[in-house]
Formats: structure tokens, C-alpha cells, sequence
């Protein structure tokens, strides 16, 4: 083998190698909001519960602020850059002030339902959390759509979960096959030996985040600063 031929096949494995590397990134998806055009990035949002003509959302540098009213609100905020099947969906939120509020990560979004990890970090459950389907089916039938996925227990409290003025919590969901996984900076919950968490309801859809206030007291500012989703390999 020449030299010339050596270096044309070293390059033939180079661009192979680098095609690869760039189909495996292909559906991962990340965000800093340092471009303060979200909407242009993928993003939409609807309101699940309360005013849906209010504007909740404000770009801020390298954030996102979620101003969210004295009355039981509820928002959804979904990235259509997102849509698979198994997924990782990890998102870094921002207390700024709240008294009585809610915010969590969602995986497998669709308009018939989702599943959703979700935190308390002010008002009676503070310092807990909760891992939720949403069946969009039950609404309809007028029954509550929001099913426990760890029944027998409505929360679990976590010593993981900061609580305070401006603290910062990273939410982390694994929807891979039917097995759900949650994390709570960098340490996972629910663990092995209390049973896996297992739903085969949903099996593609989009990831997001929500953010949940509820009277009395429910005014609040939560900053979303990072998000991230990427294919389980």
C-alpha cells in the first residue's frame, strides 16, 4: 500500500467517523436562551389552567421568566425539536421568589397525554415530589386526568431538593421504553428497592418543561436557564 492510497483511506475513516458523530447528535437538542427568539428555536406553550390570553413568558439574558399570576395557573412549555421515542430530558430552574408553587420536566408529550416529574419547592408540600401521566382520555370521560404512576403514595419529600430565595434545582427524566427514571441534582429518586416505575401508555412524543402556581398565594417568578434532550443511546 502506497502513501497515497494509505492517506485516502485514513480520510474515507475520518469522514465516516464524523458522519456518525453528527447523526448521533442529529435529534439532540439543547438550550442556554442566550437567543432570546425561543419561539424561532422550536418552542410553543400552552395553558392547561387559568388565563390563556396572559403573556407568562419573558426572555431575559441567558433565561427564560416565567411571571406567573396570584390564581391557579398552569403552564406547558414544549420544544417540537424534541419528538422521539427514548428520551432524556433535563431542565435547570430558578426559584427568583415564589409561596406556593410547582415545576417539573415532561417527556412524551402529546395531545392525548404525557408523563411529567414534578417538584414542589414552596407552600404545605414544599420539598417534595411527584411523577405524574397525564390521560387526556380520563378529561373527557370527567374524571381527573393526572394518574399517580407510584400509587400508594401521592409524593415522596426529598432531601435534594433546595428550597429558598433563588435556589436552583436541575430536574432530570429518563423515558426509556416502558421504565421511567427521575433525578434531582445529579441524584436519583425512587429508588430500586422501592419498585421500578413502569407505563407503556405513551411510547414517542415531545419534551418540555411545566410550571404550576396555585392560590392562596400563588404569585411567583421561576427562571428556566437550561434545558436538554437527547436521544437514549
Amino acid at each position: 500500500m502506497n502513501k497515497r492510497t494509505a492517506l485516502l483511506i485514513l480520510g474515507c475513516v475520518f469522514l465516516c467517523l464524523l458522519a456518525v458523530s453528527l447523526t448521533a447528535s442529529a435529534d439532540d437538542y439543547k438550550d442556554d436562551f442566550s437567543d432570546t427568539d425561543y419561539q424561532g428555536n422550536g418552542w410553543y406553550h400552552f395553558v392547561l389552567l387559568g388565563n390563556p390570553n396572559n403573556n407568562y413568558i419573558y426572555p431575559e439574558r441567558r433565561r427564560l421568566s416565567f411571571h406567573m399570576p396570584d390564581y391557579d395557573t398552569a403552564i406547558y412549555f414544549l420544544n417540537d425539536n424534541t419528538y422521539d421515542e427514548d428520551t432524556t430530558v433535563e431542565a435547570t430552574f430558578e426559584n427568583v421568589y415564589s409561596s406556593n408553587s410547582q415545576y417539573g420536566v415532561v417527556c412524551r408529550y402529546h395531545d392525548y397525554g404525557w408523563y411529567e416529574f414534578r417538584i414542589t419547592t414552596s407552600g404545605e408540600f414544599a420539598g417534595t415530589y411527584t411523577i405524574y401521566k397525564y390521560d387526556q382520555y380520563l378529561k373527557t370521560q370527567g374524571k381527573a386526568p393526572y394518574v399517580i404512576l407510584h400509587p400508594g403514595m401521592d409524593r415522596f419529600y426529598s432531601y435534594d431538593i433546595k428550597l429558598g430565595v433563588n435556589s436552583k434545582n436541575t430536574l432530570k427524566m429518563i423515558c426509556d421504553g416502558d421504565e421511567i427514571r427521575v433525578f434531582i441534582n445529579g441524584n436519583e429518586q425512587f429508588p430500586i428497592r422501592n419498585g421500578k416505575l413502569r407505563d407503556s401508555d405513551y411510547e414517542d412524543g415531545e419534551n418540555g418543561v411545566m410550571i404550576w402556581t396555585q392560590r392562596p398565594n400563588g404569585s411567583a417568578q421561576i427562571d428556566l436557564t437550561k434545558f436538554n434532550s437527547s436521544v437514549n443511546q
